[in-house]
């Protein structure tokens, strides 16, 4: 049971976060600044998915555990 709620936790999660970076993804412009910026934000936004899957994977694992105990 636990489990479950875990694995459907995560999912919720990883659908919110792919649906937040598709709309807050800027248009890219000429501008220098702007170019630099936005390599900035691309490199921490999959940071921040990769901390994501690593702690999903976290809950999902401490629900196996809990639904054995």
């Amino acid at each position: 049971m636990f489990t479950l709620l875990a694995i459907g936790f995560v999912v919720l999660l990883v659908f919110l976060a792919k649906r937040m970076n598709e709309q807050q993804r800027p248009i890219y412009t000429e501008d220098e600044q702007t170019d630099r910026t936005w390599r900035l934000v691309l490199h921490v936004r999959q940071d921040v998915k990769l901390v994501t899957f690593l702690l999903g994977g976290v809950i999902v694992l401490l629900g196996i555990i809990a639904d054995r105990v």
